[in-house]
Order: structure tokens, then sequence, then C-alpha cells
């Protein structure tokens, strides 16, 4: 189903992510291997299932892994008919991300973030917002992928890196700094500050095999 077809005016963020990303935040942020170690795909498979039922499911109650829930949101992006990104600003994408001054390449790609659909943007940025979270927590749960290009891997890094640059209105964060001030804290938006990454993409259920390479949550 498309991304369009699962929001509405008033809840910006398919419900079924928000439930997986809350719960991955609330009990899974350090878990080793977090969106690399499978789950347990009959549970997987369940909780999508259980949705479809009742959109009111606590994950909790249900006594599933974080690993499971993970798998969950992967496959949900995995699933939609056109990628988080869109196909067509893909080579925009990659070509702002080769422009060797650094505030220059941030500044185009933000430029490019901006054509996105407002579904696809606003799903963008609340995805790219947890992974920053999880991102704080990588030298605990080891949260590492792998790429098919190093160029993939530069794109997705510095959307997860610049988080408050490119959707909160804050400043480049340099990588010298230990820690960069929070963005507002606004419902969908960073609560803890943001520590540089060095981190390879997250999110796509392909990256859980290796010898399929993608980013992690298929957002590129």
């Amino acid at each position: 189903m498309p991304l369009q077809d699962l929001v509405t005016a008033e809840k910006l963020v398919p419900l079924l992510v928000e439930k997986c990303v809350e719960f991955i935040e609330d009990t899974g942020l350090c878990t080793e291997g977090l969106y690399h170690v499978s789950g347990n795909k009959t549970d997987q498979d369940n909780i999508q299932k259980q949705f479809d039922q009742d959109h009111n499911i606590n994950l909790v109650s249900t006594e599933v892994t974080v690993n499971a829930v993970a798998g969950a949101l992967k496959a949900f992006f995995a699933d939609l008919p056109d990628p988080l990104t869109p196909y067509s600003l893909h080579p925009e994408l990659l070509e702002a991300a080769k422009i060797s001054d650094k505030t220059e390449r941030l500044h185009a790609l933000k430029e490019i973030v901006k054509k996105f659909h407002p579904v696809n943007y606003d799903v963008f940025r609340y995805v790219i917002t947890h992974l920053n979270r999880v991102s704080q927590q990588n030298k605990i749960n080891l949260m590492t992928f792998l790429s098919t290009t190093k160029i993939h891997q530069s794109v997705v890094e510095t959307f997860i890196q610049q988080c408050q640059f490119f959707f909160y209105n804050g400043e480049i964060v340099e990588m010298t700094n230990i820690v960069a001030p929070p963005p507002p804290s606004n419902p969908g938006q960073l609560v803890e500050p943001m520590v540089p990454l060095q981190l390879l993409p997250p999110l796509q259920p392909q990256l859980i095999q290796p010898q399929l390479q993608t980013d992690p949550l298929g957002i590129i």
C-alpha cells in the first residue's frame, strides 16, 4: 500500500511505524545487534497481522522481542511500493553527496530533501530522528551495517549525523564536537543531544542477510 494511504492530516506517521519506534526506544535502544540481528520471523509476521486486526495493539503486552519489532519495522519499509526516498531523486542525492565542500554538500542535500512529497518528508524526518537516537547508543548496541557503495553509506550517515540541520533548523554539527545541543523537544523530535557517530547506514531488511546489501530501512 502506498505510504500516502497510511497517513492522515492528523497522523503524519503510519501508526505501525510509530508503535514500533516507540517500543524500540522504550525497551531496546541498548540492545546489541539492534537492526542487525534478525528477530523471530513468526513473531515479526504476527506483529503485522495483529496490528491489522487491532490498530490499538500494545506491543509490550505481546511479549515480542525488540529484534522482532525492529524486523517488522524494516519489513514495513521493504514492502512499500516505492522507497521512502523517491527513486526520481536518487541521482540528485548521490551527486550532491560527491560535493567536496562540506557546507555546500549539506545545503545541496537539504534542498533535495525539500523536494520530497510532504508525506515522505515527514516520515523520513521521523525515521532519521529515531536513527539518531539509536546512534547515540552505538557503543552499546553496536549498530553497524555494510552498504553496497561508500556513496550510499555517506548519504545515510550524513542525514543521521546532521539531523538537526536538515530537519530542525539547527546548526551544522562539527564532527570534532562531542555533543551537539538538542533541537526543540516537540513530539516526534529529538529529546537527547546528538553524538556524532562513525556509523554505517541503518534500516533495510536486506542488510540482515550478509549476501544482500542496501541501506538498512530501505530509505535510500
